[in-house]
């Protein structure tokens, strides 16, 4: 697995809450009740005052209890920073320049160092186990293309947005939405700098941020609400890529179906055959029983594979995991080992930001937030391990079920539902906050599968350049709210601009 797949993956790092205010907005009336002081639950307020407005029509400049926890809560996303930030004064065009060029240079570092360092973190891993020199972890760090394209991306992209948005407040005489749009959308063209597949991972992300932030937006204003949204779109997200892996893994990126092949443990060549006999197709004894002689057999395997018949309508466990007999033992394998394979990435990914980012709330309260990262750490990992573990013994479960003799078959629809249904499950172990953030990370890559499916099918058609104007597109949006609404966008997307971007 590489370093750009770790560093987007679904490990988003969790940056933490900030305290939870429980006054009401300055803007509201003081007939305005109470918000409750929980900054977890998101259940509809008892307090929502909807049912006041005057002949059911939503009032100018209205927001719902939860939104005006939301803006009061947003004031805490840009603590915890040790970062000075650059600034020069923007009353003339001149100052306009020398802050936008300050701003680069103190983006391009900050983006440039947490890259490399992360970098630098992974590829310990890989010295650990003997698979790479320190020299070559170190030198490939800093000196390689990965950090410098990293630091070079956020660095113009810091210059424009900080140009055009102050170029323009000094023009037109005013600071609003704007500004920000126009200048996040022109910021946007900066991803050039970054290769083809960094461009399409952060226009797919980018895009998704943004609608989730138009979400939020209505949300805020009482326009629309979804109770567990973020739950059900990973699962609906993770169901199609499932059905990617297992039927069409060229919709997916090499280097993540490669990840997610090393993690199942279940052979590349067995999800082929099982695409071939899904499809129709004759099965292949002899290409079965050399695969499973290259994964240590058992005679129970060996035994399995030799009585199969070339109408068979599915691969039997024992070609899924010929190295053990047991379905349960294989398993509960699979879950411990899920888990202490991926605990040092996740801990990586969390304790990095941690160091990087909240050294002042890491110095003043150091046993409580070491204490906190490294549960949630060991948190994401048995969450990882129950949705791989869920998926294997619905498999097993349903191969044991047709040689019971249920007339079950082998639909290839069915993976996509065993993909629904674990997904559903694990979820629900993530705590409530980073669900939206792994839905966040699965979506882009079940929209790709789909659309290549539906390409593939001659059903859509391709665009040129699609991916640099998905970011400006995204960008604009993203950048219009930060300018005045931050509350809408998640913490991880508000910290991110903030720490690495700075002040507009």
């Amino acid at each position: 697995m590489s370093n750009s797949s770790v560093t987007s993956s679904l490990t988003a790092p969790d940056l933490g809450d900030g305290p939870l205010m429980t006054k009401s907005s300055p803007t509201s009336s003081n007939n305005t009740p109470k918000m409750p002081s929980s900054d977890r639950s998101r259940k509809p307020h008892k307090d929502d005052d909807r049912a006041n407005w005057i002949n059911g029509k939503r009032p100018k400049g209205y927001r719902t209890p939860e939104g005006r926890e939301a803006a009061e809560k947003s004031k805490h996303y840009k603590s915890g920073t040790t970062i000075p930030h650059l600034v020069y004064p923007c009353d003339t065009y001149e100052g306009v320049l020398r802050h936008a060029v300050l701003g680069a240079i103190r983006s391009a570092g900050v983006s440039y160092g947490a890259k490399a360092l992360v970098n630098l973190c992974l590829g310990m891993l890989k010295v650990m186990k003997g698979k790479v020199s320190f020299a070559k972890v170190l030198k490939d760090s800093f000196a390689g293309q990965d950090a410098i394209r990293f630091g070079s991306f956020f660095g113009t992209f810091s210059f424009l947005w900080k140009l055009v948005n102050n170029g323009l407040k000094l023009y037109r005489g005013t600071d609003d939405r704007v500004n920000g749009a126009i200048a996040g959308a022109i910021a946007g063209l900066s991803i050039l700098i970054e290769n083809h597949e960094r461009r399409k991972t952060f226009a797919q992300q980018m895009f998704i941020r943004s609608m989730q932030g138009v979400y939020h937006a209505g949300k805020h204003r009482g326009q629309f609400s979804f109770r567990h949204g973020d739950a059900l779109l990973f699962a609906f997200a993770s169901a199609q890529v499932m059905y990617a892996y297992t039927m069409h893994p060229d919709t997916i990126p090499k280097e993540f179906f490669g990840f997610m092949v090393k993690t199942a443990r279940v052979p590349a060549e067995a999800l082929a055959i099982n695409r071939n006999m899904v499809r129709g197709f004759p099965l292949d004894l002899k290409q079965v029983r050399a695969m499973i002689d290259r994964h240590r057999p058992t005679k129970l395997a060996i035994e399995t594979v030799s009585n199969m018949s070339e109408n068979a309508s599915v691969l039997p466990c024992a070609a899924l995991h010929p190295w053990i007999d047991s379905c349960k033992k294989n398993n509960v394998e699979r879950f411990v080992q899920v888990t202490k394979e991926i605990f040092p990435v996740y801990a990586t990914l969390n304790f990095v930001p941690l160091l990087v980012l909240r050294m002042k709330r890491l110095a003043k309260d150091p046993i409580n937030v070491v204490s906190k990262t490294t549960f949630n750490t060991l948190r994401s990992s048995v969450f990882l391990a129950i949705f791989v573990a869920g998926y294997q013994t619905q498999i097993c479960t349903h191969r044991n079920l047709l040689l019971a003799g249920l007339p079950l078959g082998n639909s290839k629809y069915l993976y996509w539902f065993i993909g629904l249904v674990c997904a559903g499950v694990s979820i629900m172990v993530e705590q409530e906050s980073r669900r939206a953030e792994l839905a966040m990370y699965v979506l882009p890559k079940a929209a790709e599968s789909l659309y290549k499916i539906l390409y593939n099918k001659k059903l859509v058609k391709g665009v040129k350049h699609w991916d640099v104007m998905m970011f400006s597109f995204a960008m604009s949006i993203i950048m219009s709210f930060y300018q005045k609404e931050q509350q809408v966008l998640s913490p991880f997307v508000t910290r991110l601009i903030y720490h690495v971007l700075g002040r507009s």
